[in-house]
């Protein structure tokens, strides 16, 4: 199972504070050239509309403050049909979707700040994911595939998360996961990374308080993971609220 993820960093529309998004989609090894093909037949109609045929898919760009003019203005907008469809793909196709919501400041950077100790934010996903492919695919492996950010960044998160895996007796629980990371980038036909980052974009802006996102958010909710933990519904997004006590 390849695990694509994506950041991004907003601040609430109405209260004002900030907040992070860790988030991304699940897709089975043995459909992923399928999947590659599929997205590209997704897009195709749009080519020389809205993007180039070797642009990239930015959650941005698609839905960004244009798009919603458009949409008040002339009540379409072929950014948003495009995002819509895409999403309406992934859903089609079960892909899941994983993620971790964060508002505390000290965590919301998703840049582990030691080496030897793996932060919450990162714990939390890796466990919804354990949990995902031990019930749903049990046998097979999850491979996270972080998209580029910076070598410092790289090299910090790839050492917390290996010591995380290898060396601590929860991280070593959750053996269904590839105890090392990769990284790569979005840019070309890296469909799984610029679906993520289409992902995230609408998870950060539901977060965010963008009311016009709803029927958006309402396609990724579809994809999220319910998952009975101890009597309780755990979903596969986190969502850390400010102060300790509240998570």
């Amino acid at each position: 199972m390849l695990i694509f993820l994506d950041e991004s960093f907003r601040t609430h529309l109405r209260h004002g504070k900030k907040f992070g998004v860790l988030s991304g989609v699940a897709i089975p090894e043995d459909i992923f050239h399928s999947v590659q093909a599929d997205v590209f037949g997704v897009r195709r109609p749009y080519h020389g509309v809205v993007l180039r045929p070797e642009q990239e898919l930015h959650g941005k760009e698609l839905l960004g403050g244009a798009t919603f003019k458009q949409m008040e203005i002339k009540g379409f907008s072929m950014q948003w049909n495009l995002a819509t469809e895409l999403l309406q793909f992934c859903r089609t196709k079960k892909l899941g979707v994983f993620g971790v919501v964060c508002f505390r400041s000290d965590l919301q950077s998703f840049v582990c700040g030691d080496e030897n100790r793996l932060d919450l934010t990162y714990r939390y996903l890796f466990e919804r994911i354990d949990l995902y492919m031990k019930r749903r695919f049990p046998g097979r492996f999850a491979k996270l595939v972080f998209d580029n950010r910076d070598h410092h960044t790289h090299r910090k998160n790839a050492m917390a998360i290996t010591n995380f895996f290898s060396r601590s007796p929860l991280g070593l629980s959750y053996d269904s996961i590839l105890r090392v990371p990769f990284f790569a980038v979005s840019e070309g036909h890296n469909y799984g990374l610029q679906l993520a980052d289409i992902i995230t974009t609408v998870i950060a802006m539901r977060f965010q308080g963008e009311e016009r996102i709803r029927p958006l958010w309402d396609i990724v909710h579809d994809m999220l993971n319910m998952e009975v933990v101890g009597g309780q519904n755990q979903s596969s997004l986190k969502v850390m609220r400010d102060r300790p006590d509240q998570i």
